[in-house]
This record gives C-alpha cells, structure tokens and sequence, in this order.
C-alpha cells in the first residue's frame, strides 16, 4: 500500500511504458488487476527462485528498475539478472561497493513518513508528485453493513512487542459491549495468527460472545477490505490491515510504543485517525510497552470516534 502512490506517480510520467511489477505470491489478488500496471511477476525473494523468476522478467525487456522495497542483496542481483540497465533503489542501508557500478542513484531517505521516501526516490526521475494517497489495487465486494456500529480488532502484529495484549482486548470488548449491547466486533488476521482468538475468547465471558466474529484467518485479502470497509473503526497496531482502513478511508485507532507512527502511522485524511503513542521509558524496556497503553485510553477514543 505504502508503494501505491509512487507507482501512481511513475504511471502518470511514463504512461506508455510497460510497467512490471515484482510482487510476493501472498499478494496476488491484491495486484493482479492493478491498473496501473502491464505485467506481474510473483517472487518470494528466496535465492533459489531468483534466476527463474529473473529471467520471466526479463522477457519484458526491463530498462530501468525501481527499487521501492525489498532485501540486499537479491533484489539489485535480481535487476540485474532480468537485464535493467539502471537501478534506482530505496535503501537505509549501506550499499556494498561492488554493487555501486549497477546502481544510479542510492536516495537516503530522511527521517520523514514511508510513503514520502519512496515518492522522495523518483524525483531522481524528474517526477515530483505530492499525491500521497494511496490506492486499492483490485476490485472488492461492498457488503452489507446492517443498522449497529461495527469495530475491527486487529490483535496480531509482526513482532510480539507490536502486539497490544489479548486481555486488554478482551476488556476493551465487554467495556464496549456494556456500553452498546447491539454493537458487533470483528475479529481480524493472518492465518498465522489463529491462536489469538481462542486466546481471546477463553479469556472473555461467553454472555459476550455473541457480539463476536472471528475472521481471523477466514478472508482473502479482497475480502479482508471489504469487511474493513464496513467498519466504523479499526483498532490496531501497527500492522498492514490499519494502513489498508488509512487507504479506505475508514476510522482508525491505532496504538503505538515500539514503532513510530511519524514513520509508519497515518499520512492522510489525519481527523479520521486516532493515535496513541506511548514510549517506554529505559527502565520499562521494550517487551512490556504496548502495556503502557491503558484500555480506558482505547476505548475513550473509540467512543469519541462512533460519536463523531
């Protein structure tokens, strides 16, 4: 989603190019119909399918390749394996001198959001767009949303120090529920991450447990933004299903400690976003600071947010 933009942006400069995307099979619905580009090609970004899938590209012709997120070394190896005559790459790292030679134009980018760096890298292009939104690639179903105000829980998050803890959750629920005895939550996630609602249900009274919908594991991701699109606000860390409700322009409230959501938080329509940023202290150390996050916080502001 972060890449959106950019590849809006680079669409609009050169929109007679043919235009390949490299992408990860988990993505393929996503982006199999963008239109904003010509051809897929779906890689893991394991070594042992580099050269195969390099040279799938490379049948495309690749001229110049534009690098807005992937892992040294692959991906210049990959570039150059497909056959682009320059790289244009998105990096924090060190690039190693050996592969200075492929690589035009290294951009560092600044301590500003994700989604400017990667605008920030083509300007070396010429194209300066200050488009920032980002855009859904496919097609999705518009479901019915029903007469009660819907809350999404995101529990998981890639590391487990993203992760708000289950029991919170489960309070947040029955204070939520007590208040609005009609109000639904949906439950959201990864296949990966199926161990987190049978945590949470055993943890919460079962008189609640009729407000509850498990998706977690249960949806593609078109359908994943279809049951977010209902939702009058998502509560979340950070993870990819808030930036999909950012890019939908649904209601957010998104909790952060480890990460920093001047990097990685909401970059657009900013009144539909609550953030919650709390920052442990050295003592406190990171393991335990999506604690310092209290439920009666969360469920203020969702309360503010079904208000507004």
């Amino acid at each position: 989603m972060f890449n959106t933009p950019a590849i809006r942006a680079i669409r609009s400069h050169y929109p007679d190019a043919h235009i390949t995307l490299v992408s990860s099979e988990k993505n393929k619905l996503l982006v199999e119909n963008y239109d904003q580009i010509d051809s897929v090609v779906y890689w893991d970004n394991k070594i042992r399918n580099l050269l195969p899938i390099a040279l799938q590209a490379k049948k495309y012709k690749p001229e110049l390749a534009i690098i807005l997120h992937s892992h040294l070394p692959y991906d210049v190896l990959f570039a150059v394996m497909a056959g682009c005559q320059y790289i244009l790459r998105n990096t924090f790292h060190i690039i190693p001198e050996w592969f200075q030679k492929w690589i035009v134009a290294e951009h560092q980018p600044p301590n500003c959001h994700v989604i400017q760096s990667k605008l920030n890298i083509i300007r070396y292009l010429g194209i300066d767009s200050a488009d920032t939104r980002m855009e859904i690639p496919c097609e999705i179903e518009q479901l019915d949303k029903g007469n009660y105000h819907i809350v999404g829980f995101q529990m998981g998050a890639s590391t487990q120090e993203r992760r708000w803890p289950i029991k919170y959750f489960v309070e947040l629920a029955q204070k939520l529920i007590d208040r609005d005895s009609s109000l639904q939550i949906k439950l959201i996630g990864s296949s990966r991450e199926l161990e987190l609602p049978e945590a949470f249900f055993v943890l919460l009274p079962e008189q609640y447990h009729n407000n509850i919908e498990n998706l977690v594991g249960k949806t593609s991701l078109p359908s994943l933004l279809s049951q977010i699109k209902i939702m009058d606000v998502l509560v979340t860390g950070d993870t990819g299903p808030l930036h999909l409700a950012i890019t939908l322009q649904r209601p957010t409230v998104s909790l952060f400690a480890t990460a920093d959501p001047k990097w990685t938080g909401p970059y657009q329509d900013l009144h539909l976003h609550t953030i919650i940023n709390k920052k442990p202290s050295p003592n406190e150390g990171i393991s335990a600071s999506m604690d310092l996050i209290t439920v009666d916080e969360v469920f203020d502001a969702v309360n503010k947010t079904l208000k507004d």
